[in-house]
């Protein structure tokens, strides 16, 4: 097997020159994928590849991007990936409404130095509230922070492997890039085939006065989060899943999201593997 210093030595400036054109589509304004209704953005083109939607564009200000209708989705998944413009760094902004209102947000930051998360969420009266972040690793706790202002970065996820060798668990590239900066076999790639997933979650949490309903956004990343620097935590902790949570109930069902706009500096922008629950 290639060693995966690959990744180290990989600087951002070759990542944006790896670009390939897309195959031929049929560009539309809105388009049925994984059976929501999905409307092009500001300047964005909408093309559906087999079990992939991308929102291709010129325009790298983060003002287009795609929009789904959800229809009172109390959770919606998808994998993200993209192409980079020739920026420094990448910007994507998810927001989540309900009943033409904001009730969720989040901003995902990517650049040779790693990647930022950060969140906004509203309580039940739709007025904005702190939250927390927390960090899991093989689905336990391993360390979270509350209290973060809305809008606040919360969490960092790593550029490189924590350990030699070490694999990444998803990618946040387009499969093509992906394979050309893995430059190993398509074991050693098997990864690309695996967009980094985002989750939105209107659910109930189970706590000591009973079953109350919270907003919480959940990431994947190559290779995992960290989560250092931010209040009593002193030492980086290291997971494989963030999820994020408003400090303060939500509304349950009337907050359950109706539509889902992706906004994005790349090129192109990418979901897979979408899907939602409804009550």
């Amino acid at each position: 097997m290639r060693s995966f210093r690959r990744w180290a030595q990989f600087s951002l400036a070759t990542m944006f020159a790896l670009t390939l054109p897309l195959s031929q589509a049929q560009a539309q304004d809105c388009v049925q994928f994984s059976g929501l209704k999905h409307c092009a953005v500001g300047s964005a083109r909408l093309m559906v590849q087999g079990t992939e939607l991308t929102a291709q564009t010129n325009d790298t200000s983060g003002k287009s991007g795609v929009s789904v209708d959800t229809v009172n989705a109390k959770t919606w998944e998808a994998g993200l990936s993209y192409e980079p413009s020739d920026k420094a760094q990448e910007t994507t902004v998810k927001t989540f409404l309900a009943g033409g209102k904001v009730v969720a947000t989040s901003t995902v930051t990517d650049s040779i130095d790693g990647r930022t998360f950060a969140a906004s969420f509203v309580d039940a009266t739709g007025k904005p509230t702190t939250y927390s972040a927390m960090i899991l690793l093989e689905g336990r706790l391993v360390a979270t922070v509350s209290g973060l202002p809305s809008g606040a970065v919360a969490a960092r996820g790593s550029a490189f492997p924590s350990s030699p060798g070490r694999r990444p668990s998803c990618t946040i590239l387009r499969y093509d890039l992906c394979m050309q900066m893995c430059g190993g076999s398509t074991i050693d790639c098997a990864y690309c085939k695996i967009p980094c997933r985002d989750d939105f979650v209107n659910d109930v949490w189970t706590l000591g006065n009973g079953r109350i309903p919270y907003l919480s956004l959940s990431f994947r990343s190559p290779f995992g989060f960290s989560l250092g620097g931010f209040a009593a935590t002193a030492d980086p902790v290291v997971g494989d899943e963030l999820v994020l949570v408003a400090d303060a109930p939500s509304a349950g069902a009337a907050q359950d999201a109706d539509q889902v706009a992706v906004k994005s500096t790349a090129k192109t922008l990418s979901l897979s593997n979408e899907s939602v629950i409804r009550r």
